[in-house]
């Protein structure tokens, strides 16, 4: 068992070592292709939505860098950056991800994360862009908090559900960290997320206490609290959180100036401008929408057009397309998935159709249409309204 254990540590720390004997390059020079391998480096970076196009220090409003969050040596490196970013990228700002090996977190992951973000930072600003932000879940917002602590330099910062557990048997959230980051944080302005029901975080509800912290402060903030309706630790990468928050966020980052005090987001209103934003494909990937059900059966007349989804946390865009030859078929896209077009098949007054990963989707006519989905193992579906989006020509 000791000789077990020593190998498993020499390995470690070998693999550590090679790590951190790699080369820093600066994100200015580094190849930002999305999807990359690690290879044998700790960090790296890439473009968050290379499906997008790119802006350059020029044009672009700014640049943000993104820290995911982590779970011991989990691939927390794969996961996306969250939609809101999408969104961000969409209206003008540059979005890339420093991402971090998961063969080499350890006691001191926090200092060089912190460490090669500023690098980042001030790499970014040498290029030209204008403005930089920080922004981080988990882990990531903890980094944010920290960096911004260090450096007076940051336009702004994001930091969703922040914090990390402790390594003690309980691991409990030590959530005065965070307090005293709010207390000294030098930044522009800060924006915050909350979410109720963390219970990574032992169900702690932290937003009354950065209120107070922040409302003492000549800092602009925006700060979305437990009273929200965003639930779970991962609430801030979600699609709920890009609907709802996504465009004040925008706004928040955006304004030319704004006062020492809390940012306000106005009421949540049509949803549509910000599902076309994140879902729908631009140019010539854009699908062609059925506009009426001439020539198909019912239930196509009553579904025609795009129309959108809040599944869970999820957002959901369809549309039936004609795929000739009297064929239909279904364009599916969602901020967990990229989606793409399906063979649909009517039956039972509904259409249906069965996704690349063999989850399928049923469309039914009632009112403005409902949809459901159906894990490809049938263990889970979920149920909810379609809502039709405006035309998009």
């Amino acid at each position: 068992m000791a000789r077990a254990l020593s190998r498993h540590f020499c390995r470690t720390a070998v693999l550590a070592v090679v790590l951190l004997s790699s080369p820093i390059t600066a994100a200015a020079s580094e190849d930002l292709a999305c999807n990359q391998e690690p290879g044998n480096r700790y960090f790296w970076v890439e473009r968050a939505f290379c499906d997008l196009p790119a802006h350059g220090p020029e044009n672009a409003q700014g640049a943000v860098i993104w820290n995911h969050g982590t779970s011991g040596t989990s691939r927390s490196w794969m996961a996306p950056a969250p939609p809101a970013l999408r969104l961000l990228q969409a209206r003008g700002w540059d979005v890339i991800m420093l991402k971090r090996h998961h063969g080499a977190e350890g006691d001191n992951a926090l200092y060089r994360t912190v460490q090669r973000t500023l690098e980042e930072a001030k790499a970014l600003k040498k290029a030209g862009y204008r403005k930089v932000v920080l922004a981080g879940q988990s882990f990531g917002g903890y980094v944010t908090l920290e960096a911004i602590d260090t450096s007076p330099d940051i336009d702004a910062a994001i930091a969703l559900a922040p914090g990390v557990r402790s390594s003690n048997a309980a691991g409990r959230l030590d959530a005065s960290v965070t307090d005293r980051l709010l207390q000294s944080a030098k930044v522009g302005r800060l924006a915050l997320l909350f979410p109720k029901h963390d219970s990574l975080f032992n169900y702690a509800e932290r937003g009354g206490s950065a209120k107070a912290i922040l409302s003492q402060r000549a800092l602009p903030y925006l700060l979305v609290d437990e009273t929200s309706d965003i639930t779970g630790h991962g609430g801030g990468v979600t699609g709920r959180f890009a609907l709802r928050y996504g465009p004040c966020l925008a706004d928040f980052l955006a304004a030319a100036s704004l006062p020492g005090t809390r940012f306000t987001c106005p009421p949540a209103t049509d949803g549509w401008p910000v599902v076309r934003e994140l879902l729908l494909p631009p140019g010539e990937a854009r699908p062609a929408f059925l506009r009426d059900g001439s020539g198909f059966p019912a239930p196509v007349a009553a579904l025609a057009g795009p129309r959108w989804a809040l599944m869970g946390d999820s957002l959901v865009l369809v549309g039936l397309v004609d795929g000739g030859n009297a064929q239909l078929r279904l364009f599916y896209r969602s901020t967990t998935s990229t989606g793409g077009l399906f063979d649909a098949t009517l039956k039972d007054n509904a259409i249906h159709a069965t996704l690349a990963n063999k989850s399928t989707v049923t469309l039914k006519p009632d009112a403005d249409g409902t949809i459901t989905w159906t894990a490809s193992d049938r263990s889970r579906s979920i149920d909810a309204p379609l809502t039709p989006g405006k035309d998009t020509d």
